[in-house]
């Protein structure tokens, strides 16, 4: 059979995309000729696909996904079609090999039904739709908000080509509008192994980029140790006045958040307290010394004694041991 050049990729049905493609062959001799025409409409396919998880009586498994538990619905074939790992956990109970003479409705009966209901609390809701929507689908859009659950439940689930689209997609969508929610983001992944290929991605922007991602109002998102992470990379080109700026000002907006340091609100934390666990990460004596006395000692945020040995300093470099700007100096 031997195929001629003949196709039409591409028309619009009821204004939505969709893409239609055509292969027409001839038969050869001794059959004779006969023209044969293959049709595809993947596009088509994929959108009603993509019904299924809104149509739970299509459906044959629920997922209940993330810390409230939401309902996320499948069809169990495709998931284990598309998924080794789902293939093991939807059908590690059912015969690698049947029998047609197996199929009588007695013996089927009598088979040990599959789970209707997996508990998945590791995902967040929003991320394990999106994987559900790929295998069902093989379409799935990428956005930053959700980039570093869905590479992890993609590896998770042994889904490689949608893990490695996401590691791709990691340097087109990195920007000062998107870089703190990534890394907010990734926190709750932490302990993925692709959570850490993604984050040093990310942190050699913050390091091209340092004075305007630690200038942004989402800064403030970030957890502390994200923070600390942060500001204490030698790679990191910010000067540091704007890592003390970023840092007065993070700890601020906590500040703001959560006035207490006791469950019982009994005792009160200060502002200096939090910026505390910041101190070991900012050379003090490179602050310019009017800066130190007008702007850092009159925050109220670091102590004198930090303040008075990066002064002297600089006054006299070999009077002071640089190895006491540290937090344990200050006490």
């Amino acid at each position: 059979m031997s195929e001629i050049t003949e196709s039409f990729p591409s028309c619009d049905v009821d204004n939505e995309e969709s893409t239609y493609s055509y292969q027409t062959y001839k038969t050869e001799p001794p059959v004779g000729e006969e023209i044969l025409t293959k049709f595809e409409n993947r596009s088509a396919l994929a959108q009603d696909l993509n019904l299924l998880s809104g149509l739970p009586e299509l459906c044959d498994i629920i997922f209940l996904v993330g810390e409230d538990k939401q309902p996320v619905c499948a069809v169990r074939a495709i998931l284990a079609a598309r998924s080794r790992v789902f293939r093991k956990q939807l059908y590690s109970h059912v015969p690698r090999r049947c029998s047609l003479k197996d199929t009588s409705p007695r013996s089927i009966k009598s088979k040990s039904k599959p789970p209707n209901t997996i508990v998945v609390p590791e995902f967040e809701p929003s991320v394990f739709k999106q994987l559900i929507e790929y295998l069902h689908t093989g379409v799935c859009t990428l956005q930053p908000r959700t980039l570093f659950g869905l590479v992890n439940a993609a590896d998770h689930y042994d889904v490689e080509e949608l893990k490695q689209a996401c590691i791709n997609f990691v340097g087109q969508s990195i920007s000062t509008d998107t870089v703190c929610h990534m890394l907010s983001n990734a926190d709750r992944y932490i302990q993925y192994k692709s959570t850490k290929v993604l984050i040093q991605k990310v942190m050699e922007f913050i390091d091209r980029n340092g004075d305007e991602v630690l200038s942004l109002p989402s800064f403030s998102i970030l957890p502390k140790h994200v923070v600390q992470l942060i500001i204490s990379r030698e790679s990191l080109a910010v000067s540091e006045v704007n890592k003390f700026v970023a840092v007065y000002n993070w700890s601020k907006s906590q500040y703001e958040k959560e006035p207490c340091l006791a469950i019982n609100c009994d005792e009160k934390v200060k502002l200096s307290d939090i910026v505390e666990g910041f101190l070991d990460y900012i050379q003090f004596h490179k602050i310019p010394i009017h800066y130190l006395m007008n702007e850092v000692r009159q925050s109220g945020a670091v102590p004198d004694t930090i303040i008075m040995m990066a002064v002297a300093y600089q006054m006299d470099p070999a009077s002071i041991d640089v190895s006491k700007f540290s937090r344990s100096y200050s006490h």
